[in-house]
């Protein structure tokens, strides 16, 4: 029957497909050799001197997508009568290519660790530089960025341009399937350029932030100027602590690191650090005791200049997702919220009870946008002195206990059940000392109970 003889047709031109293919293959394999080259540099003993490999210039990854798009308008609708499978056939192709220069740029890159990225200075520790071995990776991740604009307009530039002004539906669906094809390609090399470079340069970045960050208590918002030579309110000259000590920092980072990265790498470098470093700043501003109203005031201020200095990191860093939509908003909707938090009058009426306070607790518009952590700490600094402070509780400085809630790619959830278990040991142990405190201690004998009672709700909220 009919049936039959399509069958046999296939068989048949199986045989041509499978040549085809092995012939597309070697022709788009050609370039390659001249991609990444090894660099073998001999001293006087004849012993390899380990040396960088050579990148790909811009007329070598010209060259590439020359070829590329020649074989690809193999498939063009007007030359193979309008069969798309061809279209899809070859894409699949370039894709297995692309795996290829993938593994290629892998192997070329300087393979150095976290701590080999960036120089120190010396005289300004906030102040760091790239070293050779991080701007070779930059370069690296430059070539695929040149790649990665190459395959998205290659559908346009094969079907569709070259036969502006006129339009052919066929031309259009050719380049959406071509399209729909390469994306592996695409999502390839942005996993492979995350996991070689940005996740270990926005690493080793986020941890220098989160030592400066953690400097805020060396005494920045006390109330009253301290004795101790090292206390930061001790000086009187000082600007907001985001301007002395974060601002030079972020600027330092967009001039020297981000404006080296390509544009969509930079920003989402730049993104990452906004989202470490608001939940990092929240989190330590919160573990704050004694926090009184000028200390609050001094937090308030705070807030507002880190929030504009996080948006000119974005804007150099070549970011384009402004502040208030980063990680879905939920950082940015939590600096503001904090803001109202600082100035919470719900214990002041010493009348209520534990539960009443709860409860209004809960009416306030702020509390869905902070993590339970967050609000948690902030209670604490109402406490008497006899319950612990979560980090004192942890034996752990604050900046310890804040990179246990807080992870260096900015995600926080595996930290808030954590948070919870030493708020409640912290109110356990404030239990057994209450007997012998006698009374005596100020500050407000409520809170534990307040604690355990919107604990277990915040978390479950969290959930939801």
């Amino acid at each position: 029957g009919n049936g039959n003889a399509d069958i046999t047709t296939m068989i048949g031109l199986y045989p041509m497909q499978g040549a085809f293919l092995r012939a597309l293959h070697q022709r788009l394999e050609a370039p390659l050799h001249s991609l990444f080259v090894e660099n073998r540099v001999v001293d006087e003993n004849g012993i390899d001197i380990k040396m960088l490999p050579t990148l790909p210039s811009n007329e070598d990854l010209q060259q590439l997508e020359t070829i590329i798009r020649a074989e690809l308008s193999l498939s063009d609708p007007r030359e193979g009568g309008g069969d798309f499978s061809m279209t899809t056939m070859i894409s699949e192709c370039i894709v297995e290519i692309v795996e290829r220069v993938c593994s290629l740029a892998r192997g070329a890159t300087s393979g150095a660790s976290e701590d080999e990225l960036l120089h120190t200075n010396n005289n300004n520790k906030s102040a760091s530089t790239a070293t050779e071995e991080l701007l070779h990776d930059m370069k690296v991740a430059g070539v695929l960025a040149t790649l990665t604009n190459h395959l998205r307009t290659l559908p346009d530039n094969t079907f569709v341009v070259p036969y502006r002004p006129a339009h052919s539906l066929q031309h259009e669906e050719a380049a959406n399937m071509c399209q729909i094809a390469l994306l592996p390609a695409v999502h390839e090399i942005d996993s492979m350029v995350k996991s070689e470079l940005l996740n270990p340069l926005t690493n080793v970045l986020n941890k220098g932030i989160a030592s400066e960050i953690a400097k805020m208590h060396r005494g920045a918002y006390m109330d009253h100027s301290s004795s101790d030579s090292n206390s930061y309110s001790n000086n009187d000259t000082q600007g907001s602590f985001v301007q002395d000590y974060l601002a030079p920092k972020y600027d330092d980072i967009a001039t020297n690191i981000l404006a080296r990265l390509p544009g969509e790498y930079g920003g989402k470098v730049a993104c990452t650090i906004c989202t470490f470093s608001i939940y990092t700043f929240l989190t330590n501003a919160s573990l704050i005791r004694p926090l009184g109203e000028m200390g609050r005031l001094r937090i308030t201020q705070d807030l507002a200049d880190l929030e504009l200095t996080l948006e000119q990191l974005i804007f150099k860093g070549g970011g384009s997702t402004p502040l208030n939509q980063i990680s879905g908003g939920k950082p940015y909707a939590e600096l503001r919220a904090v803001r109202q938090m600082l100035f919470w009058g719900g214990l002041e009426n010493k009348t209520l009870s534990s539960e009443q306070v709860s409860k209004a607790f809960f009416r306030e518009v702020w509390v869905k946008d902070v993590r339970p952590s967050t609000a948690f700490h902030f209670l604490f600094t109402f406490a008497p002195a006899l319950l612990s402070s979560p980090h004192h509780a942890c034996r752990m400085n604050a900046e310890e206990y804040t990179g246990n809630l807080v992870k260096f790619d900015g995600s926080v959830d595996d930290g808030e059940a954590k948070a919870w278990m030493t708020t409640m040991n912290c109110c356990d142990a404030y239990q057994q000392r209450e007997s012998i405190d006698g009374g005596v201690s100020i500050g407000d004998r409520r809170v534990p109970a307040i604690l355990m009672i919107v604990g277990p709700e915040l978390l479950r909220r969290r959930r939801y």
